[in-house]
């Protein structure tokens, strides 16, 4: 029984005042979402070499904050208490994983568009060539 009771006072203690570990200046949902999209994109990108600079794409850390007016502990702190509110943060991993979606989609369109006018392009070129070869005779 006494057992019982201090299990029940741990619980209760722990659960109570849930939000006092919210951060002043907690980042909202959607802008956390955000955040994770373009850092997921950025840690995508890290090393990859564009064709015409030869250079890697590289983003630091301090730029990207400062792009977001916001910086390292304000993200930190925010992420560490999303992580203990798996519901909260549940939505925002989820609407992250939207915005790649939708990104993907986005860009398989134009990948499709850049097919299309490449193979549009093509047979005009294939006749101005046999046109230009045929005077040549």
């Amino acid at each position: 029984m006494k057992k019982s009771i201090y299990f029940l006072f741990i619980l209760l203690i722990s659960c109570s005042d849930v939000d006092k570990d919210r951060p002043a200046n907690l980042i909202g949902e959607e802008q956390m979402a955000q955040l994770i999209f373009e850092l997921s994109i950025i840690d995508a990108s890290q090393g990859f070499v564009p064709e015409k600079s030869k250079k890697p794409v590289r983003v630091h850390s301090a730029s990207f904050y400062a792009y977001h007016e916001i910086d390292s502990l304000q993200f930190n702190l925010s992420s560490a208490y999303y992580a203990k509110h798996p519901k909260q943060y549940l939505r925002i991993v989820n609407r992250s994983k939207l915005l790649l979606e939708e990104l993907e989609k986005e860009q398989a369109k134009q990948e499709e568009k850049k097919m299309m006018v490449e193979k549009d392009s093509l047979p005009s070129e294939k006749k101005d060539k046999n046109n230009r070869l045929n005077e040549n005779k």
